[in-house]
């Protein structure tokens, strides 16, 4: 029953980001890219569900009114996602059936690598502060109808929000999911949440792959099994591996693995193709929804954004293209920002009315 519930859990949120991302990706008549929509609507998944969440919880009202505000709006994008780009989501899948059915050798091997990655994230055991954290965080915020009011440890009452995780409300989307269903909080973050995570992560490294091998197949293949090897066997506390196969559910896993993969393939898109204005768009989604994620975002992300754009219109001269590069990292440095100013204790968000 629970792998049932695990299987289905993740359709719903593959089928909730394709919707999304559709909605943003593919204009009218053109074909829809399904890695590029998945990647993308994840982010715009998180971005609106921060629109929608921060108001909530900075007035202190119960997650039940959350819940009855995100489940319209997510109901109204898929079902606006399903008029509009339907038949073009139909195509893609269609393309994509096809693809695999002339590669099953390569296909197999594929499934092998992304699910043996699937099967040591779920069934290992981490024992960290962090890893408990995050599972306690969403199962107190159900239990108590509210949103990180109580300390997840001890349950006691907080009489401010802690800065550090008031602006990351991805564990708060896992708290609704789990209201709304029903799904024990363990099961949504470490077993739904991981394995999305997963399959996402090595989506990105797939199409970084084709852009680089210019869509062959079986070097994209290839590259993706070193890559998984090299994750398996440089898990330390100094690179991404660790957070992505030990701590997959937590926000800075997110942001170190799918993030930072994803920000690198609009950047070989950037340089490769002739359709900045789009890509940028697409990329300060990425940047603002990482940010969404975890606050480990408002360091990370200013500062691979920077590495990478910063030498290439330098050199190639296209300093036009300083003005997204700013608004792209503007959103991490404005809430790293926010959270100096709130350790120096210029501001704090009390859990109580103050007049």
């Amino acid at each position: 029953m629970q792998i049932l519930t695990i299987v289905l859990g993740v359709i719903v949120n593959i089928v909730i980001y394709l919707s999304f991302g559709s909605l943003l990706t593919r204009k009218k008549g053109g074909e829809l890219q399904l890695g590029m929509s998945l990647v993308v609507g994840f982010f715009a998944y998180y971005s609106l569900f921060f629109v929608c969440c921060i108001p909530v919880m900075k007035m202190f009202r119960p997650l039940s009114l959350l819940t009855s505000i995100w489940v319209p709006v997510v109901a109204v994008i898929v079902l606006a996602a399903l008029l509009l780009h339907g038949r073009a989501i139909g195509k893609a899948v269609v393309r994509a059936v096809e693809e695999i059915r002339q590669h099953p050798v390569l296909t197999l091997l594929l499934v092998l690598i992304v699910a043996l990655q699937i099967v040591i994230v779920t069934t290992s055991y981490n024992f960290t502060l962090d890893a408990s954290y995050y599972v306690a965080g969403v199962a107190t915020n159900v239990e108590t109808n509210m949103i990180n009011v109580y300390d997840p440890f001890t349950g006691a009452w907080q009489d401010h929000f802690e800065m550090r995780y008031f602006f990351a409300t991805y564990p708060v989307s896992d708290a609704v999911v789990c209201q709304l269903t029903g799904i024990p909080a363990l099961i949504q973050t470490k077993s739904i949440m991981a394995t999305v995570v997963i399959l996402l992560t090595n989506l990105v490294y797939f199409m970084i792959a084709k852009l680089l091998f210019e869509g062959r197949n079986r070097e994209s293949v290839w590259m993706l099994s070193f890559i998984c090897l090299m994750n398996l066997l440089f898990i330390t506390i100094y690179t991404p591996s660790l957070f992505l196969f030990t701590r997959t559910y937590e926000g800075k896993a997110i942001v170190g693995n799918l993030s930072v993969m994803t920000i690198l393939y609009f950047f070989i898109l950037l340089v490769k193709e002739k359709k900045p204005r789009m890509y940028w768009l697409l990329l300060f989604l990425v940047c603002f929804g990482s940010t969404t994620v975890s606050s480990t975002a408002n360091m990370l992300i200013p500062a691979e954004v920077s590495m990478l754009f910063v030498p290439d219109i330098v050199f190639h001269k296209r300093f036009k293209e300083l003005i997204p590069y700013a608004v792209c990292i503007m959103p991490g440095i404005i809430l790293a920002l926010a959270f100096v100013a709130y350790v120096k204790g210029y501001f704090v968000f009390y859990t109580y009315p103050v007049w």
